[in-house]
């Protein structure tokens, strides 16, 4: 009886398809279980990572406070970024608590404990920075007023008094800085002293009863600051500082238990999830054998019958009485036979036409071999010819490399020795609190270059007048870079050598230099009428004047978010072949208020190319972009101007070099 394999085939299938499916089902139920429990212990790092980071920004607050660096009613950076820091770990904590692995491995109890302890430490942190708040530093909180009382005592004249008050200002210096109790007592007993100094003076009862009353405020408000250090527990293993890091070792330990535990649960589950496995594969591969082997054997039969009447067929020189088949149990098979009969009639009419096609074939094959061979040799030839030309022009590349490579690093150099005659941004930061300076050279040295100077004599002396230059100088790259270096040589001569501080004298001794370099005694062909425009400034830092001259420089000063403008010369520093007249360059003044923020900029920021319509930035966009921004802390706006500048270039190439420098006041 004949029967269709098809049958066996979708039985066996059935079979297999229902032990996957079932073997599928508990490895992805297992295989969730792990990602449920590898996502736990992942975000159990995640809030160790985040409370370690807690801890640190603490101690960074903490010393930030211990050396005064802001004492001000607005909360730090970094104390905004412990309060997002530690809502984030809350976050985590919470969701780690209502997880549904932490229910079903009993961790819940662990998770609410280290939320109870981080609650514990944030309150301590919250009570430490208000008492070193509440201290101060210098001359803010109880440290100002302590102070502001005892140079009320030491600005009387009389020359006991002051000794009494130096005495007793050491040991408070001495507590502050070693945190020694003795210190207290021996500050007690400097007090003590200091008030029968002014008892016996001779001096006024009103001026000892203004002494004695400042003398007790001191003292008091000093044993004010004595009972804080106390509390804090800087010195010793006491205080609030102390039990900071008590809690959050136990915070620690109990997330390195956790850790532990979730290792071990997933260690547990990854176990059993490799036995599941390896029980369905051995039940798979079981079921498939028996399958195979069934069906083999079933097949087998079949392909020998007909596999051996094939090779009758091919042995006897395809003769086709030789053919001889015994019919199979399986349909398939049987028609696989009638149609290798069918085959076998047309492949004798076809083996006939293609003797005669292989013969014509073979001599059209052999006339292209000939033509191939001689268009070869043809070839060959011509790959010669082109090695030798690509040989020369390997070697002109290589020239030309050599001397590329000469050249840039002399530009290098060059920048480098640009860079080292100028006084670089830590000047700026020694004078300005707030400020920047943006500069972009369009090649690799520049045209454009600023200086500032200290105009003090003796290097003892208070810093209170600097003077600050802006300029822009004809051309860029190699041109502009020996201008500015011609520029600058001859200013440091003008202000540091020759002691000049007005900004008209220095303008109109650099005009005149720059004229004497480039034109005085040469012929009119060897003139060179090149210079550069120019800001000279000079801020005394006590009385906020500021006294400037400016030639044709572009500039922006803005108070109260209005631009106010500065008077400006219309002729530039140097030589012109157009009559210009006597140049006399004259010093402005003006009264500057905090706060006033003062832009100066060559032209090649306004004068680059870009933008949609690929046109220049132009003043006026640079002045709305300066208006928009100007209430920024300086370094903001530098990262906004230069991003800007990015953004309207684009690929378009740099037009000129770019100078953009502000100060706040």
């Amino acid at each position: 009886m004949v029967h269709s394999i098809r049958n066996w085939l979708i039985l066996s299938f059935i079979a297999i398809l229902l032990i996957c499916t079932t073997a599928v089902w508990l490895f992805m139920n297992s295989y969730n279980k792990s990602k449920r429990l590898e996502t736990y212990h992942s975000n159990l790092k995640t809030t160790r990572i985040l409370l370690l980071e807690i801890n640190k920004l603490k101690e960074d607050i903490v010393l930030w406070n211990v050396n005064g660096e802001t004492f001000d009613d607005q909360f730090t950076e970094l104390e905004n970024k412990y309060a997002r820091m530690n809502k984030q770990t809350s976050k985590y904590i919470r969701l780690l608590e209502n997880s549904e692995t932490a229910r079903h491995n009993h961790l819940t109890t662990d998770i609410k404990e280290l939320n109870s302890l981080l609650r514990s430490y944030n309150d301590n942190y919250n009570e430490l920075i208000h008492l070193y708040r509440l201290k101060g530093f210098k001359n803010y909180g109880l440290e100002g007023v302590l102070r502001e009382y005892a140079h009320n005592v030491y600005e009387y004249d009389h020359t006991e008094v002051k000794l009494a008050l130096l005495t007793l200002r050491k040991h408070e210096k001495d507590f502050l800085l070693r945190k020694d109790l003795n210190y207290v007592f021996q500050f007690g007993i400097g007090i003590r002293k200091l008030i029968s100094v002014i008892n016996d003076a001779d001096i006024p009862r009103q001026d000892k009863a203004y002494l004695i009353t400042n003398t007790y405020y001191y003292s008091r408000y000093f044993k004010m600051l004595a009972r804080i250090d106390i509390k804090i527990g800087v010195k010793g293993r006491n205080g609030i500082l102390n039990k900071s890091q008590t809690i959050f070792n136990e915070i620690a330990y109990k997330i390195e238990n956790l850790d532990e535990r979730l290792k071990t649960i997933e260690s547990d589950n990854k176990e059993k999830l490799k036995r599941t496995t390896l029980l369905f594969i051995i039940l798979l591969v079981a079921v498939l054998t028996s399958t195979i082997i069934l069906i083999s054997y079933t097949i087998t039969r079949s392909i020998r019958s007909i596999s051996d009447s094939f090779n009758n067929y091919v042995n006897s020189g395809f003769n086709y009485t030789a053919i001889e088949f015994k019919r199979s149990r399986i349909s398939e098979f049987n028609s696989i036979f009638i149609s290798f009969l069918k085959m076998v009639k047309e492949i004798n009419v076809f083996t006939n036409f293609f003797k005669e096609k292989v013969y014509e074939r073979t001599v059209a094959i052999n006339e292209q071999k000939e033509e191939i061979l001689s268009q070869r040799i043809k070839i060959e030839n011509h790959y010669n010819d082109l090695l030798s030309k690509n040989a020369e022009l390997n070697e002109q590349k290589q020239l030309l490399s050599l001397k590329n490579n000469d050249i840039q690093e002399s530009l290098r150099y060059a920048k480098r020795i640009q860079k080292a005659i100028q006084p670089g941004v830590g000047a700026f930061r020694r004078n300005f609190n707030d400020y920047f300076v943006f500069a972009k050279a369009r090649d690799v040295v520049s045209g454009d270059f600023y200086l500032l100077f200290n105009t003090e004599e003796k290097k003892e002396q208070r810093n209170d007048k600097v003077i600050f230059v802006a300029a822009d100088c004809t051309g860029h790259g190699v041109p502009g870079a020996i201008m500015s270096v011609l520029g600058i040589n001859t200013l440091n001569k003008i202000i540091k050598e020759l002691n000049h501080k007005d900004p008209g004298k220095i303008l109109n001794l650099l005009d005149k230099d720059i004229h004497i370099a480039l034109a005085d005694g040469k012929k009119e062909n060897n003139k060179v009428a090149d210079g550069m425009d120019i800001a000279v400034f000079a801020f005394d830092k006590n009385t906020y004047m500021l006294e400037y001259s400016i030639a044709r420089f572009s500039h922006f000063l803005i108070r109260n978010s209005e631009i106010i403008d500065l008077n400006t010369h219309r002729t530039s520093i140097g030589y012109s072949f157009f009559k210009e007249g006597i140049k006399e360059f004259k010093t402005q003044s003006m009264q500057l208020q905090k706060g006033d923020c003062l832009y100066v900029f060559s032209d090649g920021y306004i004068d680059q190319f870009g933008g949609p319509k690929n046109k220049k930035f132009k003043k006026n966009k640079f002045r709305e972009l300066i208006l928009k921004h100007h209430h920024l802390q300086m370094s903001d706006q530098k990262e906004i101007i230069k991003n800007e500048f990015k953004a309207w270039k684009r690929s378009s190439p740099q037009v000129d070099d770019v100078l953009t420098i502000g100060i706040r006041f």
